[in-house]
């Protein structure tokens, strides 16, 4: 395994190099370049101007606008791009959605899709700022609430060329590498893939040239999401909740447990964490936290100030009376609080909405590993309820089922790691487990993250130039070298 991190570190290296600086579009309207004044233009870039465009993360260079959205005022957008497309057509693009629950300092710009020859979009919320260079997108924060969303829808509007920045020019007229705009794709990791899905939802129509979506470990359901079906220790040990059990707790829109012994620690504090407090289950219901009980995880979604646990558990909270309103600790969302919440930042509810847009006929592709960033539970609960959604309940308008695959060919894998064999899975589209508990077989190992969501979304880029949806291509389609730097 050190073997394998050792190459994919070297390959990410030589993805690093700096290349030659594009040259401008002929024809292009060109204002000055403003360097010096604090903020990374639509025209500056980290190797142009460094003082105001410090160094991304990503191989290729960026440059940073301004879009408008309405009723919310201007989004930050920053646009990376490599030396040369992917194709000889140009380069796919793809948007890179923001998480929520977890405060992020900037745009996201991991994985970085330039090295393999794409331009991707990343964005700042409503609200934040960019700490490495000031910029901020204007608006209020509503952690991946209706005003996130429409942002988003503007951000991926813009991505696809249906939509200027603030100074009137498109995607096309702000980077030297073709942006090809019919194929476009929306990579989401962990719960950022809540708001891709609702974006999806409620604007698929308006969203022309959106191609697929890759979707890394993203939590369905706000039971899920809080992580009470178990989490990772401090020592990255798993602790699964001893009343999970599949298939009894799981359905496709709910996962269901009993919290007839769930109780409140009013003690406890943590070094990783301000709060005070935390829930546990009374398994041998002698009144107080003891051996024997389940303790929840530290880690749980904060929003608006408060932690946030699912509707069903904070209700029991109340219920049982381990809480009561008098006790009801300041930085815990009330039984209203987390029913208001989690109504709009769940999936389950919007599969069906997808079905019934008339201009949405996405593929998807959802990317796990064998041990997930956070899930704990051996069936894997978040992919096979997203695979059901997406396959069964979003089917396009007039066809059968959607085309949903689990992890990306081999093939895609063996172009960054030659030596990848059976451990990584060459699942055909369309398909999956019979028993979900066998669905590690289905998973990529757990040390190869980030080179399986490249790799995912340079097959779905792949697909979409070469309109290619086969259950199972065998061999990668394109095949893309970094251009040489120059001397």
């Amino acid at each position: 395994m050190r073997t394998s991190r050792t190459l994919i570190l070297l390959l990410l290296i030589g993805f690093l190099l700096p290349s030659c600086a594009p040259a401008t579009p002929a024809g292009t309207d060109v204002p000055a370049l403003s360097c010096g004044d604090g903020l990374c233009g639509a025209l500056e870039d980290s190797a142009n101007c460094p003082q105001d465009c410090h160094l991304a993360p990503v191989s290729g260079k960026t440059l940073v606008t301004y879009i408008e959205s309405e009723d919310i005022g201007q989004i930050a957008v920053q646009v990376a791009y490599p030396a040369a497309g992917r194709y000889a057509e140009g380069a796919g693009v793809v948007v890179i959605v923001s998480p929520f629950f977890t405060e992020v300092d900037g745009f996201v710009t991991e994985p970085d899709l330039t090295a393999i020859g794409l331009i991707q979009v990343s964005y700042l919320w409503p609200g934040k700022t960019d700490s490495r260079s000031g910029v901020r997108s204007e608006g209020e924060y509503d952690y991946g609430g209706e005003t996130s969303i429409r942002a988003l829808r503007d951000v991926i509007r813009f991505a696809a060329g249906r939509q200027a920045d603030v100074n009137g020019r498109s995607i096309s007229s702000l980077v030297p590498v073709r942006p090809l705009t019919d194929e476009v794709g929306l990579y989401a990791f962990s719960h950022a893939g809540i708001a891709a899905v609702n974006v999806l939802a409620l604007y698929g129509d308006s969203l022309p040239g959106l191609q697929y979506f890759v979707g890394r470990e993203n939590p369905t359901v706000d039971t899920i999401s809080c992580l009470e079906i178990g989490h990772y220790d401090e020592n990255g040990f798993p602790v699964v909740n001893p009343l999970y059990a599949y298939p009894t707790s799981y359905s496709p829109h709910a996962i269901t447990i009993s919290l007839d012994t769930l109780r409140w620690d009013f003690d406890y504090t943590d070094d990783r964490a301000d709060f005070v407090g935390r829930p546990y289950l009374d398994l041998n219901q002698d009144g107080s936290l003891s051996a024997g009980d389940h303790v929840f995880g530290w880690q749980v979604p904060q929003m608006f100030g408060k932690r946030y646990y699912s509707k069903a558990f904070t209700q029991a909270l109340l219920d049982n009376g381990a809480l009561t309103l008098e006790t009801w600790p300041a930085d815990l969302a009330t039984p209203q609080e987390a029913a208001e919440a989690w109504a709009f930042r769940q999936m389950d509810t919007q599969f069906m909405k997808i079905a019934n847009l008339q201009d949405a006929d996405f593929k998807v592709m959802l990317v796990f590993a064998r041990s997930d960033h956070a899930q704990v539970a051996a069936d894997k609960p978040h992919i096979h309820q997203a695979y059901q959604g997406f396959r069964f309940e979003a089917q396009p308008a007039g066809t059968q089922l959607r085309w949903v695959r689990l992890n990306p060919d081999r093939s895609y894998i063996q172009q960054f790691l030659p030596q990848a064999g059976t451990d990584y899975p060459d699942n055909p589209a369309n398909t999956a487990p019979t028993d979900w508990l066998k669905i590690g077989e289905w998973a990529y190992p757990a040390s190869s993250g980030n080179l399986a969501a490249v790799a995912a979304v340079a097959e779905m880029a792949d697909r979409s130039h070469a309109g290619r949806w086969d259950e199972n291509i065998g061999a990668a389609l394109y095949t893309f070298t970094p251009p040489t730097a120059a001397p």
